[in-house]
């Protein structure tokens, strides 16, 4: 795994749109966009979720601006 270090990086140096991906779920996506994450790509989270459309909504709520 990369880790968050690369997001730091990407969000720091890259100039277009990019996303973070891999092993992101509810529990930690904080802490990628606290790395600098704007966008995410999320599958593993929300097919092993029993409910997805409450995951999606509860992550995508802390992806938009309040």
């Amino acid at each position: 795994a990369a880790g968050y270090e690369y997001v730091n990086y990407a969000a720091q140096n890259i100039q277009i749109p990019w996303f973070a991906i891999g092993g992101i779920d509810e529990h930690n996506l904080e802490e990628a966009i606290t790395a600098g994450a704007k966008r995410v790509a999320v599958v593993r989270a929300l097919m092993k979720a029993e409910y997805p459309d409450h995951v999606a909504k509860q992550m995508r709520s802390l992806l938009s601006p309040a």
